[in-house]
């Protein structure tokens, strides 16, 4: 039964994601009067066909993947109404549409998730210890973290974002305290502590896994609830974490329950060099819609700009231990999470690395002819047919050794 329901995750998270990525192809193309004579979702045989007037809907048997076949896109058509005779920027806006529809997506997801959760992480101090180095510097519970180095900040994400991401080790916060501004200069260095790549809910069961990490490696899974940690039991989430964050390249046992089993497993955790700010934040809780709302939006394009710099990062090469996903490791993904939370979440990043992705100026890629057709505007003439069908296949042979390669390490990965 548990398979059975996996595969039906995967069926409504792809299915989907496809289904809105070819619609936005589709609706812009209808609403510039081209030609459509195919909308199909998935690949392979048909298991439904219909007419409907010039266009053919069909759906397929396998679900990663579609298409929408325009009149004029892949050879040049005399119709009126083909895709090459259009205008410039009517095709470049049918190029990007479904790539912007799964963007758009994620982030009503994302938000809905949000609005849903109604308890957000606000920049305010609520725990400084007076032994830490935050209280030492002059910080107080109370005070409300508005700017760090001249960066606005309104949740506890802004301020660790802004902390991690500082250039120096010296830094400057603009702080309200009690209706008033004051600026404390405080010096917070990197520091070294270990890291397993999970992450847990609040009753200390594992919420998400990363891919190429310590965890995964072990075979520690989403949904194991951790029993102990160096055979302390009974912790909170945040005081097992303080463990493992004690323990860079130093061995630590883990024992943790799996549907009525108990496993034990040995982890050495990786060293990371992070920046410690070491206090406690208020949580906001039972707000009123616009409150909610402020925040959830607020949340969605914290999490937009943090995929575009993990998408950055990756193509620059500076991500380290960067761990690519192709369709059976996201299957795979789908089939684990436990709660409709951790459904639609992951739906959301999928939806919104797939929008992000199919954007890159890669031939092939929906990025990629949206960049010829820049070129063709600049230059006033489109490329030569022959010259932008090698760059497609180009591309074309790229996409599909990187999906072969992905594909190999997802099936070995699984055993």
């Amino acid at each position: 039964m548990t398979w059975l329901i996996g595969i039906i995750k995967i069926i409504i998270a792809l299915g989907t994601l496809v289904t809105i990525h070819e619609l936005g192809h589709f609706l812009v193309a209808k609403a510039c009067k081209i030609k459509v004579h195919k909308f199909a979702i998935g690949f392979g045989p048909k298991i439904f066909k219909k007419q409907k007037g010039e266009t053919e809907y069909t759906l397929r048997l396998i679900p990663f993947g579609g298409f929408v076949q325009l009149e004029g896109e892949e050879q040049r058509s005399e119709d009126e109404r083909a895709f090459n005779n259009k205008p410039v920027w009517q095709r470049m806006l049918v190029i990007v549409a479904g790539a912007t529809v799964n963007i758009i997506f994620a982030l009503i997801i994302y938000y809905g998730i949000c609005m849903s959760s109604n308890l957000y992480v606000t920049s305010t101090l609520e725990n400084v210890e007076t032994e830490s180095e935050a209280y030492q510097y002059g910080f107080r519970e109370g005070d409300k973290i508005l700017s760090i180095n001249g960066k606005k900040a309104i949740t506890q994400n802004h301020v660790k974002d802004a902390i991690s991401r500082s250039k120096s080790d010296d830094m400057t916060f603009e702080v309200e305290r009690k209706g008033n501004i004051i600026k404390i200069d405080a010096t917070i260095p990197e520091k070294q502590i270990g890291v397993i790549g999970v992450g847990f809910d609040e009753n200390t069961t594992i919420a998400y896994v990363q891919g190429n990490s310590v965890a995964a490696s072990e075979g520690i899974s989403i949904g194991d609830k951790i029993i102990s940690i160096n055979g302390q039991e009974g912790l909170s989430v945040s005081e097992y974490v303080n463990i493992i964050k004690a323990s860079p390249n130093t061995e630590i046992d883990v024992v943790v329950e799996r549907n009525g089993q108990v496993l034990n497993y040995t982890l050495i955790p990786d060293k990371n060099e992070v920046r410690i700010f070491d206090v406690g934040y208020e949580i906001l809780s039972k707000l009123n819609f616009w409150e909610n709302s402020y925040y959830a939006i607020d949340e969605a394009g914290y999490y937009f700009n943090e995929t575009v710099r993990a998408f950055a990062t990756l193509i620059t090469g500076k991500a380290e231990n960067a761990d690519v996903m192709g369709p059976v490791g996201i299957a795979e993904q789908i089939t684990q999470t436990q709660k409709w939370t951790e459904f639609f979440y992951l739906m959301s990043a999928i939806s919104l690395s797939l929008g992000i992705f199919n954007l890159l100026p890669l031939p092939a890629l929906d990025g990629g002819k949206f960049l010829f057709l820049l070129i063709e505007g600049v230059r006033g003439k489109p490329m030569k047919e022959k010259t932008e069908m090698s760059w497609q296949l180009i591309g074309l042979t790229f996409i599909i050794g990187l999906a072969i390669f992905v594909t190999i390490k997802d099936v070995v990965s699984l055993f």
